[in-house]
Order: C-alpha cells, then structure tokens, then sequence
C-alpha cells in the first residue's frame, strides 16, 4: 500500500505543497523554483534542511541574480550549469536557469499524490520536467526528463542542490570506491581547482567524512569524486539513528559533489550532490575536465534519484 499524501500549506505567503511517506514529510515551494524546504523525519523529528536562521528565510529572486542573494534554503535544481559562465555564445546563470522560475503544479499528478512540473529554459533551449512521488518503499523517488527542442545538440550539467543541516555526531558514508576527491575550490586552504584530494582524510587527523574542513570556523570545500559505479551517498548519525540516503543510477548520474560549509558566511551545512557531469562551471567541464552530458536535437534523457529516511 502507497502511503502517499499531498497537503497544501503556507510559509511566509508562499503556498507549499507537501507529499508524505511512512517516515518523512516533504514540503516544496513551487513559486520559488520548486525549492525544497522541508525534509523531516516523522520519527525523530529531526528537519534534514537547512535554512538561515531569519524569520524571513524566503523570498523572490529575478534572473540573473546571483545564488548568494537568493535564500539558499533546502533544496534546489541547478541545469544547465552550477557556476555561470558563457556557453555556445549564451551567458548561463549562476547555479542554473530554473532555481527562480515559478512553477506550475500539474493537477492531474497531484491527483496521483505526486508533484510535477515542466518549466522552460529561457537561455537555452530545453524543458527540464521534475516529478516527485513515493516508492513503493517508502522513499522520495524525483523522476527526471530534459528535453531539447532546438536544432543542434545542446550540452548541459545538471546537479541536485540539497544544502543540509549538520549535528553532532553526523558522519557521511560514501561508497567505498570513493577515495579521493577532485577540488574546485573553497577557502580555508590552499585549493588548488583541479587538484586531488585524499577522501576522507585529506589532511593528518581532518575527516571530511566527520564534516569537518580546514580553517574552522570559517572554512568550506567543494570537491567531486566520479565517475563512480556506485550511486549511493548517506549522512547518519549513529547517537540518535538519523539517517538519509541518496540512491541513484550512477551510469545516468555519475558525479558525485561534495559541499561541506563549516562558518562561510557565518553559515554550517553540508550537500551530498549528485550530478551528471563536473565541476561546477559547464565551459570548464567541456574545455577542461571533459565530463558534461549533451542531449540531441528533439530528443529526451531521463534519471532519477530517491531519497529514504530512517
């Protein structure tokens, strides 16, 4: 039996649509992007994102802003790129084209105890279309199709944004395969972009499994590890029993980004980010790393991830 169930609510006059498992609630803004605000263990209690601690942790933001001035809040969408920069003659936006937009519900998934929605590029010439439901395991199952309706192949990152929440006592778990990191950058230390980092202990007695970084407070690292074979992360907390695990098909998604946030910006979270290409910058990920995705004229690719809470 699918335990499914979508409710309707407000935060800050923002409408939020909410979908429910056995374990967790999820709640979604569509207005703001289809951002992902709230991912809460039924069990525990325990609010998986994070948000600045404001109360007005949510507003608009225009294309073209920077991410920095948007409220970085939960979780995002980033395609076709992280970081901006000029493609094919295009300048992309910082972290993507769809992370502003307001998006359309669609009615008859909601009528399914699913949240759908198809938004347009305006830069480039693709449809991005999102549908999360309930696995018949109880998990957040988020269904992915990008379609390209120009007349040349069109090159393109996507990334999962999910900025988190920190405790004591988390530790990250990653496949075992994963025993370095490639960097694009941070501050903290001397990052070189491009440089290889040994994962999880870059450093003599510094464990980025522990979350920790260098120059605490006030350090924070990006770095991804892929191609990987196997497309599992998770962050648990053997204190209290808390755990989130990502699962995904890592010959569709076979980056794996690693944010962690330690003071930056007065500000401590983490993203596990799986992503079909690396690092942030598209431009760097055709002419440099050579690890970027292109989607024929007219045609569709799809993925999917699932999120499970315990």
């Amino acid at each position: 039996m699918n335990p499914a169930a979508v409710s309707t609510s407000s935060e800050q006059n923002f409408t939020v649509k909410g979908l429910r498992s056995g374990t967790a609630e999820l709640l979604m803004v569509p207005e703001l992007g289809g951002r992902i605000i709230s991912l809460r263990s039924l069990k525990s209690g325990r609010e998986w994102c994070w948000h600045q601690p404001r109360p007005d942790w949510l507003w608009r933001n225009r294309p073209g802003d920077d991410f920095g001035d948007s409220p970085q809040a939960g979780i995002d969408e980033c395609i076709p790129t992280v970081a901006a920069c000029r493609v094919l003659e295009r300048e992309l936006s910082d972290h993507g084209e769809v992370w502003f937009q307001a998006w359309q519900l669609e009615p008859e998934a909601l009528a399914r105890q699913e949240l759908a929605a198809s938004v347009r590029l305006a830069i480039t010439p693709f449809t991005f279309r999102r549908t999360i439901r309930v696995g018949t395991d109880g998990a957040f199952v988020f269904d992915y199709a990008l379609t390209n309706g120009g007349d040349q192949p069109e090159p393109y990152l996507w990334s999962f944004h999910p900025l988190m929440t920190l405790e004591p006592g988390d530790r990250l778990e990653l496949p075992a395969e994963v025993r370095s990191l490639r960097m694009d950058g941070g501050l903290g230390a001397a990052i070189a972009r491009g440089g290889v980092w040994a994962y999880p202990e870059p450093f003599p007695g510094l464990r980025l499994d522990a979350g920790e970084v260098p120059g605490m407070p006030g350090g924070c690292v990006k770095g991804f590890a892929g191609p990987l074979e196997t497309g599992r992360a998770a962050v648990l907390n053997e204190r209290t029993g808390d755990r989130l695990e990502f699962h995904w098909d890592a010959a569709a998604v076979p980056f794996l980004g690693l944010w962690i946030n330690r003071g930056h910006g007065g500000f401590h979270h983490l993203a596990l980010e799986p992503c079909t290409g690396a690092p942030d910058s598209l431009l760097e990920a055709m002419e440099s790393w050579h690890q970027y995705r292109v989607v024929p004229p007219g045609e569709t690719v799809r993925w999917s991830i699932s999120l499970s809470i315990t």
